[in-house]
């Protein structure tokens, strides 16, 4: 998956560097609009490329904001972003500030509790970033599987797939998580973290920029990404149907080739 890694590294400089005045915006659009039965609100967080991000002009891009707007266009609405750091979505969701959430949210059996989740979309492959020093001792780890306990930091994004599977795989390790995978990858660098696991999208992309990083490909995700809703949401069989119209003319296919992720 071939991006140019400008345009991620000047997303990064725009989501740290917004001001808050455009998040406020964004935020009272979405209030005013919330009751709007033409306008779609939907909760994302930002920091997520190529899922979702902001491009030097201050405008989201992904493959899940490009995938929301046919979902509307499929439904008739107005689009209405509103943007979070992603532990925040959920609470967005349970109050109803916003009719739905995406934002690479893994569909998971205590995720279901609180909200409810549209069919699959997409199921992601999962990546453990290291420095490259470490390359030979995480083949072991990773491919042997000799021992359980490594004596190892990992370091994740807070409340992802990612999270869960280091608790299912490494339960005995310590693991730092963060609401971006920037601050983590900082932390790996200067020896705060040992390896972190995220998708092999922003694993290869990281690598590519820190010369002294390496990466693995540790297996699929056991969790697909799936979009948010309240629960008894309206919305919910109107989204799905309009998913299952993209999935079979094809859209979707053409939004993974867009984003390099076929």
């Amino acid at each position: 998956m071939q991006r140019i890694l400008g345009i991620v590294n000047l997303r990064f400089f725009y989501f740290f560097c917004l001001p808050l005045g455009s998040v406020c915006i964004m935020a009272c659009t979405s209030k005013k609009n919330s009751n709007d039965a033409r306008s779609l609100v939907v909760a994302t967080c930002a920091d997520y490329p190529p899922f979702e991000y902001y491009t030097p002009e201050r405008s989201l891009k992904g493959f899940d904001i490009d995938l929301v707007r046919l979902i509307a266009q499929n439904l008739k609405k107005r689009v209405v972003f509103e943007v979070f750091e992603f532990s925040s979505i959920f609470a967005a969701l349970e109050t109803k500030r916003a009719d739905i959430g995406i934002s690479t949210i893994a569909i998971t059996s205590e995720r279901k509790k609180k909200i409810d989740f549209s069919r699959p979309y997409y199921t992601q492959k999962l990546y453990a970033l290291f420095r490259k020093s470490d390359l030979d001792y995480f083949k072991k780890v990773f491919y042997t599987k000799n021992e359980k306990k490594i004596g190892k930091i990992f370091g994740c994004q807070m409340g992802t797939t990612m999270e869960n599977w280091i608790q299912t795989q490494h339960p005995d390790e310590k693991c730092i998580t963060m609401d971006e995978n920037l601050p983590l990858v900082e932390a790996l660098k200067s020896e705060r973290i040992d390896v972190v696991i995220l998708d092999g999208y922003q694993a290869k992309t990281f690598c590519r920029k820190n010369i002294q990083l390496s990466c693995l490909p540790i297996g699929n995700s056991i969790n697909s990404y799936g979009i948010a809703f309240p629960k008894n949401s309206s919305l919910f069989k109107l989204v799905n149907e309009a998913l299952k119209v993209l999935e079979k003319n094809g859209a979707i296919e053409k939004l993974k080739h867009k984003y390099h992720l076929d």
